[in-house]
């Protein structure tokens, strides 16, 4: 059996690194692979569990740039994580042969942790509030002798303690700390973002995909899926394949200051990106900081607009990356090109999405539709793991 999960976190709008970098090979899988595609909203709670106003609206604008790019429900099943409850017994049941020291070695906790400021890794453990506040106390007291003359100072110092460790309780709960905490920045991660591996894992084996299409750069994830399923099979007998990548060269899609397109850096393009904004966006794009004057030889592999140019017109790339050099191509003649390339190759996307928008109950049904066929071959693996682990029921 040939068939594939993966998903995205529910974000809203996508934007054309998305597009090009996830989209159009899902687009080509589809037909290759019995699909699974997944909205991974619990996934998105890992890291937004205070957000969630907007939850529901970005699943609906996400899906809806998933279908107006090709991703065919007819094809491949599109269904919403917690619509498919399954997910979330097998993740209990994972989460029971899974060591946390395994988890602290994630790739991608080591690189949160390493965005997060040293200030807000120093923490005191709770302990050593109550050492403290007992020592400020007893420093008072040493210094103003003459109060312990006070009837029932014994007393009167008891509570005045209780008191102050009363405040530090209340900020150390304010700000997540725990008595006994073992990690410097346990009270920055959360039970659920460091489980989100297993959680990943059940997510695949729950369908019992044999295949992943990934980056080079995420196998490391992947290998915490294909451990999970080898100790599962291991303990309890053959139940999970164990999933294999399917590697893709992503095209790579700069932001228009030429870092990492990503909605946190306010630097994409949207899919769904109305002209004018579009063309204001290229247009205010990163410039080569050398080329002062239009005659001035380019640095086009530094360039977020000639990676632009290669993406949408790569049959004229080649003549714009020598002209560049040369200095006979100036900035803003390459951006008003490219900005009309980009223009034309996404108006069908813009077309269909309007369509969509005028119409957000067929793209609910959709995902209803896709969770009942989720749900059926989910089931379907729990019966099998229950029986497997002699489970009750």
């Amino acid at each position: 059996m040939r068939r594939i999960l993966s998903g995205n976190r529910p974000t809203g709008k996508l934007h054309i690194g998305h597009l090009f970098g996830v989209l159009q090979n899902w687009k080509r899988l589809q037909y290759e692979y019995e699909s699974f595609f997944e909205v991974a909203d619990w996934h998105a709670l890992t890291t937004n569990y205070k957000k969630t106003d907007e939850l529901q609206q970005n699943i609906v604008d996400m899906v809806i740039d998933w279908l107006v790019v090709g991703i065919d429900p007819e094809q491949a099943t599109i269904f919403v994580q917690s619509d498919v409850k399954e997910h979330a017994e097998l993740h209990l049941l994972f989460s029971m042969i899974v060591t946390v020291s395994r988890l602290l070695r994630n790739p991608t906790l080591k690189e949160y942790i390493k965005e997060v400021s040293p200030t807000e890794l120093t923490t005191t453990k709770r302990k050593s509030f109550d050492k403290f506040a007992a020592r400020v106390i007893d420093i008072f007291m040493d210094e103003f002798e003459g109060i312990e003359r006070r009837e029932n100072f014994i007393e009167w110092k008891s509570i005045l303690k209780q008191k102050l460790k009363e405040v530090f309780l209340k900020e150390m709960k304010e700000h997540g700390l725990e008595e006994e905490e073992e990690l410097t920045y346990g009270h920055l991660v959360s039970y659920g973002y460091l489980g989100y591996p297993v959680l990943q894992a059940s997510d695949i084996l729950v369908y019992r995909a044999s295949h992943v299409p990934i980056g080079a750069d995420q196998l490391p994830h992947l290998e915490i899926t294909r451990e999970i399923a080898r100790r599962f099979n291991h303990l309890y007998g053959e139940v999970f394949p164990i999933p294999e990548p399917i590697l893709t060269e992503f095209a790579k899609v700069p932001g228009i200051d030429g870092r990492k397109m990503s909605k946190s850096y306010g630097n994409t393009i949207l899919i769904s990106e109305d002209p004018e904004t579009l063309k204001e966006k290229v247009m205010s794009s990163y410039t080569d900081p050398q080329k002062i004057r239009k005659n001035d030889p380019g640095h086009p592999e530094g360039c977020p607009i000639f990676a632009y140019h290669k993406i949408f017109h790569s049959e004229s790339a080649d003549e714009a990356e020598i002209n560049c050099k040369k200095g006979l191509l100036g900035c803003v003649e390459h951006k008003k090109f490219v900005a009309e390339k980009m223009i034309e190759f996404l108006e069908p996307y813009r077309a269909k999405r309007s369509e969509l928008e005028q119409d957000r109950n067929k793209v609910v049904e959709i995902l209803k539709e896709g969770a009942q066929k989720a749900r059926v071959e989910a089931e379907k693996t729990l019966e099998l793991v229950r029986e497997h682990m002699k489970l009750w029921g």
